[in-house]
Parts: structure tokens; sequence; C-alpha cells
């Protein structure tokens, strides 16, 4: 028969209820927490709005404590082989936990520093009366637009700060150096949007002023009188579309060349020579269809008015292909060909269609030149 004796399960004992207590206390340590967390955190009026984070950040505090405690379970129970691996990685996590705790109170008083700053620019901007003074000219919500580019710079500080706490090289190096260029390109960008809009209000004046000038001066009665004109487009908004084109196109260009950007600088400098050309080579055939019409209502001869206006026309078109970006060489072959063209046209139907004409002009010709003749004989 076996003896046993009650005081060699003591020790397994004391280690059982020691597993339990660890356990019990465990457990009830990691569901405070994640009650605190979810219940009391979320009722804090700045945080109402991130309840999801902090319903995921208790999960992460209730199952790190119950990873702890079963760690400390193992210990005691004397399972070190299996205990050994997590206690290694813990040491090493726990060594970038005070900076994982630095780089968070930062964030999080970072970005409460940001808020406020926020709220306090906006507010500064509306008793300044700045949404006032853009509504003049369209512009609405100025205000919000400057303070929230006030807390984007504010957060990219604070995001910078946080991670320099972390100190982890892998992770807070690239994302360090791209924020830091973000920084540094901000300034310029900021810059760029002044200088479009100090030369978008300049502009937007200067067309007001120009539209005027050109109301007062009465071009629409001279597109009428050149028979161009029309009902639905008056030539007060044309000169104000093409200035303000103008100015925007002015304005994006200086703005691309303060912020390095090379190529789309040159866009908008090549879309101006463009626009440029165009308006030379609008007004030049504006020109010629008004002279055209002035001299076909000067003159007696319907026909021969037409041809004139017509004729003009044509060469104002001719005169404006350069400026289009036509070669001159094709410019010179257009103006040879259609020369000979009318002039083979002319011949053709003089010689053709007008034998009866042109024989009834030379007999007129040949008897006023007898007639003549015989008068100087007389005298």
């Amino acid at each position: 028969m076996f003896s046993y004796d009650f005081n060699d399960y003591i020790p397994m004992l004391i280690v059982i209820l020691k597993a339990i207590g660890i356990g019990l206390v465990g457990f009830g340590i990691a569901s405070l927490l994640k009650r605190f967390i979810v219940n009391v955190l979320t009722k804090v009026e700045f945080l109402k709005n991130e309840e999801k984070f902090l319903i995921s950040l208790g999960k992460l505090v209730y199952y790190f404590v119950l990873l702890i405690t079963m760690i400390a379970l193992l210990e005691v129970l004397g399972l070190k082989y299996i205990t050994q691996p997590f206690i290694d990685l813990i040491n090493q996590v726990m060594v970038y936990i005070p900076n994982i705790i630095g780089a968070g109170i930062i964030l999080f008083l970072g970005i409460l520093f940001s808020k406020i700053a926020k709220e306090f620019v906006k507010s500064l901007l509306i008793t300044l009366q700045v949404d006032e003074f853009g509504k003049k000219y369209k512009i609405d919500n100025i205000s919000t637009v400057i303070a929230n580019v006030v807390y984007l710079v504010l957060v990219l500080l604070v995001i910078l700060a946080s991670l320099n706490t972390l100190q982890i090289t892998i992770i807070t190096q690239p994302a360090t150096e791209m924020i830091a260029s973000i920084l540094l390109t901000l300034p310029k960008i900021i810059a760029a949007a002044l200088v479009f809009g100090i030369i978008f209000f300049i502009g937007k004046f200067f067309a007001e002023i120009v539209a005027n000038i050109a109301d007062d001066l009465e071009i629409d009665e001279l597109a009428k009188e050149a028979g161009i004109s029309s009902q639905r487009l008056k030539f007060k908004e044309l000169v104000k579309y093409v200035i303000m084109t103008f100015v925007v196109l002015i304005g994006l260009s200086q703005a691309f060349d303060y912020i390095d950007a090379k190529a789309l600088y040159t866009l908008t400098q090549n879309f101006i020579e463009i626009l440029f050309k165009v308006i030379i080579a609008s007004v030049i055939i504006f020109a010629g269809a008004y002279l055209g019409t002035q001299l076909q209502k000067r003159l007696d001869n319907r026909n021969l008015g037409i041809f004139i206006k017509t004729a003009l026309i044509i060469l104002s078109i001719i005169l404006s292909l350069p400026y289009l970006g036509i070669a001159p060489n094709v410019v010179y072959s257009l103006v040879f060909a259609l020369s000979i063209g009318v002039g083979l046209a002319f011949a053709l139907a003089f010689g053709l269609g007008g034998k009866d004409v042109a024989k009834e002009i030379l007999e007129d010709i040949l008897r006023k030149n007898k007639k003549l003749n015989s008068e100087n004989k007389e005298n």
C-alpha cells in the first residue's frame, strides 16, 4: 500500500493558488483599464469624436495586460522554456515604451493645441471681418481656409516632433524626411497662392476699367458696322473675359515659377504667347472687315463694293496667318495661288462668258477715240 503525506502537496497547492491569484488580479486589472478607457474617456468633451479609437485602445490595453498575466502564470508554474521568448520580446518592446508614451503625449497635446489654435485664428479673422472682405470678390470662407492651413502646418510639426521622440530610425527617418520636405515646400505654395491672388485681384480691377472704356468707345456699334455683331455676346464682356484669361494665365505662370514647377511654367507661358497671337490676328481681321464694310457703304457700285470688302477680309486673314503660327512660305504660296486663281477666273469670265460685254466695251472705247480725233482735226 502507498502512503500519502499531505505536506508533500502543500508546495503544489501554493503554486496553484499563486497562479489563480495572479490570473484573477491580472484579469481584474485588464478589465478595469478597458472599462476606464472605453466608458470614462469617451465622456471627455474633446474625446467624444474619438470613440472608435478609444475602443480599439481599450482592447489593446486589455489583451496586453492579459498577455503579461499569462507570462507570469507560466513563470509561476515553472514553464520558463515557453515564457522566455515572450519575455525577451517584451523586454525589447519595453525599451521603446517610454519613447512611445512620450510620442503619444506629444501627439495628443499637439493635436489639442492645433485645434485650439485653429479656432483662435478662425475667430480672429471673423472678428476682423475678413470673410466680409472676401465676399466682395465672391470668395467665401477665407477665415476657414486660413485656419485649416494653420492647423495643417501645426499638425505636421507635431507629427514631426512625435516621430523624432520615437527614435526608431527605420520608421521615423523616411517619414521625417517626407514631412520636412512638405514643410519646406509649404511656404513656397503659400507665397505662390498669394502671388496668384494679388495678380488676380489687380487683373480683375484692370479688366473692369478696360471693359468700361470699351463700352464708352461703343465698340459694339463698330462691330455692327463691320457686320460681325452678336446679340448674345457684347464686346464689353468679351474684353473682360480675354483680359481675365490673360490674368489667370500670368498668375498661374508666376505661381508655378515660385514652386519651381518648370514644366507647368513653360506650358502656361506658351498658352500666353498663343493667346496673344490669336488676339492680334483677331484685331487684324476685325480691322479688315470694318474697313471693307465702310468702303462698301461709300461706293455706288454694289458689286464693286462687295468685291472690295471680300478682298479686304481675305487680305486681313492672310496678314493674320503668320500670327497664328503658319509659316511665311505657306502664306506666300497661298497668296500666289489666290492671285493666279482670281486672275484666271477673271480672264475666263471675261473671255468666255463676257464676249459681248467685251465687244461693247472695246467699241465704246474706239468710238470715243474717233470722236476725240475728229474734234482735234476741226480745231
